[in-house]
C-alpha cells in the first residue's frame, strides 16, 4: 500500500466508512504507532487533545458529515495519531504540540501557548555546514553532527528555537520579539545581534560567543531570578559554563575583532600619543576594557603604526614600547608598568 492509499484509507477510517478489513488495517497500524510512544496521556490531556482534534478537522478539507456525530475515544485516539487536515500528516510523537507544549526544551516546555496548533521543524546536520532561514529572516549555520528545532511560524510575543549542537546565529532585529536559543542548560535571548552557540549533549561545557550586539545568557533551570546564574555579553566576549559546577566563566573571545571600525585608515598610526589616548582608540574599536593599574603609565608616549595587527600583537608592542606588560582577567585587560618621566 502506497501513501496515497493509505491516506485515503485514514479518510474512509475517520468518516466510519472502513469495511471490517479496512478498518483492522488501520487499527493494527495504530497500535503499532502507539506502542512506539513514549507519551502518557492523563484525562485532562484527552480532553484537550479531543476538542484540537476536531476543531482542525471542522476546518480541514474533509466533508462535514464526516465529523458530525459520536465517536469513541478509540476513534479519536486514531485520529491523534494521524490526522489528514490541510493536506499534510502529523503522528502521536506531534500530540505534545496539540496540548500547547513545544518540545523544544526536554523536560520544560519553551512556549505558553495554548490557544492553536504550531507545527515545528527539526533539522539534523551531519556533514558540512549548512545555511537555514527562518521564518523572520534570521539566518543560522548549522555545524556538523548538529540539530535545531524550530516553529514553521513564530508567534507574536518571542522567537524560539533549540540547538543540541553548534550554531551560528545572525538574527533579525525585531525589538517586539526576543529571539531566544535553548542550548542544554542555557538560554541566550536576544534582540537582533550576530552569536555562536556551542553546545553537544556529550561534552563537559557550554560556550556562547558573541560577535555583535549584546546578548543576556543565563541558566533555564527552573529557579528564581535571584538564584539563576546569568551574564550580558558584548561583542568580543564569550562565557564558558561547566555543567558540572554549573559555573558560568566570561572571557575575551581567542581573536577580538574591530566592533567599530576607524573612519579614517589611519586610526591606529600614532605620533607621540599620550599612552591613555592611545588605549582609548583600542577600547573604543573593540569595545573591550583596559586598565591601566599604574598611574605613573599615564605620563608614557607611544609612536608607532598598529594597523592591521592582531589585538595582542598591539598590546604587546604598546607595552613593550612604554616598558609595561599586561594581562587579561576575564573580559578586562589590566596594564602596569614602572610609569615614564617627561
Amino acid at each position: 500500500m502506497n501513501q496515497h492509499d493509505f491516506d485515503i484509507l485514514l479518510q474512509k477510517y475517520l468518516a466510519g466508512a472502513c469495511n471490517a478489513e479496512e478498518e483492522q488495517k488501520v487499527i493494527s497500524w495504530s497500535e503499532s504507532m502507539l506502542s512506539h510512544s513514549k507519551i502518557a496521556l492523563n484525562t485532562d490531556e484527552q480532553k484537550v487533545i479531543r476538542k484540537r482534534l476536531w476543531k482542525r478537522l471542522k476546518h480541514s478539507s474533509l466533508p462535514r458529515r464526516w465529523y458530525y456525530g459520536t465517536a469513541s475515544w478509540f476513534r479519536l485516539g486514531i485520529a491523534a495519531c494521524v490526522v489528514l487536515a490541510s493536506g499534510y500528516l502529523f503522528y502521536v510523537q506531534d500530540i505534545p504540540y496539540l496540548l500547547g507544549m513545544a518540545r523544544l526544551t526536554g523536560d520544560e516546555a519553551i512556549t505558553k501557548d495554548t490557544t492553536e496548533f504550531r507545527a515545528f521543524r527539526k533539522i539534523t546536520n551531519l556533514h558540512d555546514l549548512r545555511k537555514i532561514t527562518l521564518e523572520d529572516g534570521s539566518i543560522v549555520t548549522l555545524g556538523k553532527e548538529s540539530t535545531i528545532t524550530f516553529p514553521q511560524h513564530f508567534d507574536g510575543t518571542q522567537r524560539q528555537v533549540r540547538l543540541d549542537g553548534e550554531a551560528f546565529f545572525d538574527v533579525t532585529k525585531d525589538p517586539e520579539r526576543p529571539f531566544i536559543v535553548y542550548a542544554g542548560e542555557l538560554t541566550t535571548q536576544v534582540l537582533g545581534t550576530s552569536f555562536n552557540v556551542k553546545s553537544y549533549k556529550g561534552a563537559e561545557t557550554i560556550e556562547i560567543q558573541v560577535i555583535t550586539g549584546r546578548v543576556s545568557v543565563y541558566e533555564n533551570q527552573k529557579k528564581g531570578p535571584q538564584n539563576r546564574n546569568g551574564v550580558i555579553l558584548n561583542p568580543n566576549q564569550k562565557i564558558t559554563f561547566d555543567k558540572l559546577s554549573k559555573k558560568l566563566v566570561p572571557e575575551l573571545v581567542e581573536e577580538p575583532a574591530i566592533v567599530t571600525p576607524p573612519k579614517k585608515k589611519s586610526l591606529f598610526v600614532f605620533q607621540e600619543e599620550p599612552l591613555p589616548k592611545v588605549l582609548a582608540a583600542i577600547q573604543n574599536a573593540y569595545n573591550i576594557e583596559i586598565v591601566v593599574e599604574t598611574p605613573a603609565m599615564d605620563a608614557c608616549i607611544f609612536t608607532g603604526d598598529i594597523n592591521e595587527l592582531p589585538l595582542h600583537t598591539q598590546l604587546r608592542l604598546i607595552c613593550k614600547s612604554v616598558n609595561g606588560t599586561y594581562e587579561l582577567r576575564g573580559t578586562t585587560f589590566f596594564i602596569r608598568g614602572e610609569g615614564c618621566t617627561r
